[in-house]
């Protein structure tokens, strides 16, 4: 069995005399499960408690995984999860045997790793945190939120009701939306999956059953990878509005072009696709790769976003958005070569189009599209999955706590529809337009102000920026609040 290497004990502060102050930690995905470990290794007199319902922090709906077909669509190295420590997981995957066991992460002189390994790094990340009473794993849902002597209680689906001083919102991606009028024609049909992270109910597809993958993004393609690990060879069929799949990672050399070749100050979503065709230009004249200009562009994504307009963000939004995420979230070797296969032996199919029409019954399924040529299609299946992303837009109607949070006034959608609103402190932005300074928003839901928040080392970076605000000034106003009542 492959071990675990943990955080060194050194770093970790021994248990302290009991305190008043609590923080309260929704979610114990890579984000939550980030901070909480930031926190307690901050040494400050908290209270640390993380509500998560599965068995381990720092995996999340992303990582907490054993299917051995999904991978990391990153190269390791690049998973900087860890500000103080870039390295730490590529490291951790030579040291704990797991490379060497897991032969096809190579691909040329990148990593890209089992997802389930990333987990166990985090896993191993957060144990000695727990052991030691830094951190505080309750395994339950949050079912109920509400205002109480100036803080929070937070009410657990198990029992548990704590008082939080401050409290931050790092709940998980929402589940897809199953579009109409799949939804409610084929509403309690087996043979429709609506939850594309659990790869087990995979197991019912027969080898050879059709398969329509509702989708063409990262997630629609792991369910191609899963499928074809578990020995499906029938035919699958990718079905999205634009027909457009994730573009490979780059073979030749990629080095990053100079920021200013990008950034600039392209104040328009027009002038941005302006400025990114000629970067991209000047890097392949250069000998370079594009892939380099997205990634200089990914660290540049969060400035960029906050310089544009609320006008030219909907433009982008609308007009960009797509192409922008097929070269920015990109997939992995592994998953190209899988596809390159398909396609040579016709086992895999595009169409882009918008369904108009869905029926079902015992013997299987059928789909009639209205494709991007303006002609109709039957498609015809035995299993339609539904891997069409995150239904961000309706995160709040998601969870019951945060409708409690909504109906007193605390949080609100973010005018983009992808997640909640936050200053850039991340502070949740009020009903009113005020930021609510007890009351943090991290991790995706908050990508509506900071635009650039899915992968790991942003994530890292806001964590970070949020326990240095909330070490600051949210502790601040506490202690004056508790001056004022004494």
């Amino acid at each position: 069995m492959l071990g675990i290497t943990e955080a060194s004990p050194s770093q970790i502060p021994r248990p302290r005399r009991p305190v008043t102050r609590r923080v309260v930690i929704i979610g114990g995905g890579f984000t939550g499960a980030a901070l909480a470990r930031r926190l307690a290794l901050s040494g400050a007199e908290l209270e640390i408690t993380v509500f998560e319902p599965r068995a381990r922090l720092g995996a999340g709906l992303a990582y907490d995984t054993q299917d051995p077909a999904l991978r990391l669509n990153v190269a390791a190295a690049r998973m900087r999860a860890l500000p103080d420590d870039p390295q730490a997981f590529a490291r951790f995957l030579q040291e704990t045997g797991r490379l060497a066991c897991d032969p096809e992460a190579v691909a040329g002189e990148a990593i890209y790793a089992r997802r389930a390994d990333f987990g166990d790094f985090m896993q191993a990340q957060m144990a000695p945190l727990l052991a030691y009473g830094a951190v505080e794993h309750r395994r339950e849902a949050v079912i109920s939120v509400s205002r109480e002597h100036g803080g929070y209680a937070v009410a657990g689906d198990r029992g548990s009701r704590l008082h939080a001083d401050i409290l931050v919102i790092a709940t998980s991606h929402p589940a897809p939306r199953c579009p109409e009028p799949v939804a409610s024609a084929l509403s309690g049909t087996p043979r429709l999956m609506t939850d594309p992270f659990d790869t087990r109910q995979l197991a019912r597809i027969a080898a050879t059953d059709p398969v329509i993958v509702l989708g063409a993004g990262l997630t629609a393609l792991d369910l191609v990878a899963s499928l074809r690990a578990r020995g499906h060879q029938g035919l699958i069929t990718l079905l999205s509005r634009s027909n457009a799949l994730p573009q490979p990672h780059a073979t030749a050399h990629s080095a990053s072009p100079s920021a200013c070749e990008v950034l600039g100050q392209p104040l328009t979503a027009r002038r941005l696709l302006t400025r990114v065709r000629a970067a991209v230009a000047a890097a392949e004249a250069q000998g370079l790769a594009w892939q380099s200009v997205f990634d200089s562009l990914r660290q540049q994504g969060q400035a960029i976003w906050s310089a544009l307009p609320h006008a030219e963000r909907q433009r982008f939004l609308r007009h960009l958005r797509r192409r922008f995420e097929t070269h920015r979230y990109r997939m992995p070797p592994q998953i190209a070569a899988q596809l390159q296969e398909d396609k040579t032996a016709g086992r895999l199919q595009r169409l882009g189009g918008r369904i108009v029409d869905a029926r079902g019954d015992a013997k299987g399924l059928s789909l009639t599209v209205s494709t991007r040529g303006g002609e109709e299609r039957r498609l015809k299946a035995q299993w339609l999955l539904v891997a069409t992303g995150p239904d961000h837009a309706d995160v709040i109607a998601r969870h019951g706590y945060l409708q409690d949070l909504a109906a007193q006034g605390l949080i609100r959608r973010d005018s983009h529809g992808l997640g909640l609103a936050c200053d850039g402190a991340s502070r949740a932005i009020c009903a009113h337009g005020a930021p609510v300074d007890t009351l943090f928003v991290a991790g995706p839901l908050a990508r509506g102000t900071f635009g650039e928040l899915t992968g790991v080392p942003e994530i890292a970076a806001q964590v970070d920026a949020i326990a240095h605000t909330l070490l600051g000034n949210a502790i601040r106003q506490i202690e004056a609040q508790a001056f004022a009542l004494s």
